[in-house]
């Protein structure tokens, strides 16, 4: 009996001895399972002292998101290794998503040069020195699309650096290419909106901003541009829709009740006009010229003529170099009045304001009706 006993417990020791060698031996295996924590504590009994624990250790704290520790193991791990390029490239993209640009830029530079052909080390290596505020970064980026002509986020990163230096020819055609490699690629159908609209090639932009609509939600300032490059492409309700989109969003923001106001001014709807501006009025902290100028207009194109007059005075008052107030004030008061005396007073204000002002836009239109004033006036005198 104590024969067999002993026989049995000799096995228990043998299978439960088994799996604590195999639980030791099988690391990588519950690294891919995603058992990171089990593996760093199995590092606590027993820390590591070659290179592929010591990594694996380093992998573990990385997948935990323990980015300082993570860097001191890959530090530790590589200090003496010099031809792993899996992991210096894993430990250097780290390194630049931490803001460690320097160590990082040096480790991507010898990646580099160790394998001057491979593509994504000369993307990575254009997006640290681009950190590091190099001037030249479109060289990595060049060779990156030399190497791999689809690799697109290096022609991201080229049409963006291009776009930044205002070579808007070489952003449009980078973009082009790079599409024509995928076509669904949102950051560079985006990008290539914001180059045309830029431009003012705003047909254009629409026709991007669109294709991006059809894939994705955009963001709100490609909202914002499409609202301004319909109103200026003369698609005024669809300018319309886009500013009740972006006051959905944004329903206190003086600006878009501004410009909102402004497309109704155009489409003759001057009640949603005056009643937008109004609200403009109403959010605005500060200067309010702009948007008392917009109400104006709309004020006097619904024969509301002294209001208008009114409030172009209020703009006059905050802004007296605002040359375009007083040309729709004398225009409004030419209207209102019918004694000349009147109508003379409020072209005078703008010869008196703009006469020595070279600047000034609007002389010949109110010159040549002071001088008709002026005219008008004294045949009657002599009548």
């Amino acid at each position: 009996m104590k024969i067999k006993t002993s026989f049995i417990l000799l096995i228990l020791v043998h299978l439960f001895g088994g799996v604590q060698v195999s639980f030791g031996q099988d690391l990588d295996s519950l690294f891919a399972v995603g058992e990171y924590s089990k593996v760093l504590e199995n590092y606590e009994d027993s820390p590591p002292t070659h290179f592929d624990s010591k990594i694996l250790k380093a992998r573990s704290l990385h997948a935990k998101r323990f980015y300082k520790k993570a860097l001191d193991a890959y530090r530790e791990a590589l200090f003496t290794e010099e031809d792993k390029p899996r992991y210096q490239f894993v430990y250097a993209k780290l390194l630049k998503e931490n803001n460690q640009f320097k160590p990082a830029d040096s480790l991507f530079t010898q990646l580099h040069e160790h394998f001057p052909g491979n593509p994504e080390f000369s993307y990575q290596l254009g997006l640290t020195k681009a950190e590091l505020g190099s001037k030249s970064v479109d060289i990595f980026y060049l060779k990156a699309l030399q190497q791999d002509p689809s690799h697109q986020a290096a022609a991201y990163a080229l049409a963006k650096y291009y776009f930044k230096i205002r070579s808007f020819k070489k952003a449009e055609e980078t973009c082009q290419v790079a599409l024509t490699y995928n076509p669904s690629n949102q950051k560079i159908i985006g990008l290539q909106g914001q180059i045309y609209y830029q431009q003012r090639k705003l047909n254009l932009a629409l026709e991007a901003f669109e294709n991006l609509e059809r894939l994705t939600t955009p963001p709100k300032f490609v909202v914002e541009k499409m609202a301004i490059a319909y109103a200026n492409t003369s698609q005024l309700q669809k300018s319309i829709a886009y500013y009740k989109r972006l006051l959905r969003i944004e329903p206190k923001n003086f600006r878009y009740h501004h410009q909102l106001a402004k497309v109704y001014s155009i489409v003759k709807d001057f009640d949603s006009a005056e009643s937008h501006a109004q609200l403009s009025m109403e959010l605005k902290d500060t200067s309010l010229d702009q948007e008392r100028f917009t109400l104006a207009l709309a004020k006097i194109k619904q024969d509301e003529l002294k209001e208008g007059i009114q409030l172009l005075e209020l703009v006059i008052e905050e802004s007296p170099k605002y040359e375009r107030a007083y040309v729709e004030m004398a225009l409004a008061a030419d209207r209102l009045y019918t004694d000349t005396n009147k109508k003379l007073a409020y072209y005078k204000r703008y010869e008196t304001q703009f006469d020595n002002d070279e600047t000034s836009a609007f002389k010949n239109i109110i010159y040549r009706r002071l001088t008709d004033l002026k005219r008008e006036k004294h045949f009657k005198a002599n009548d």
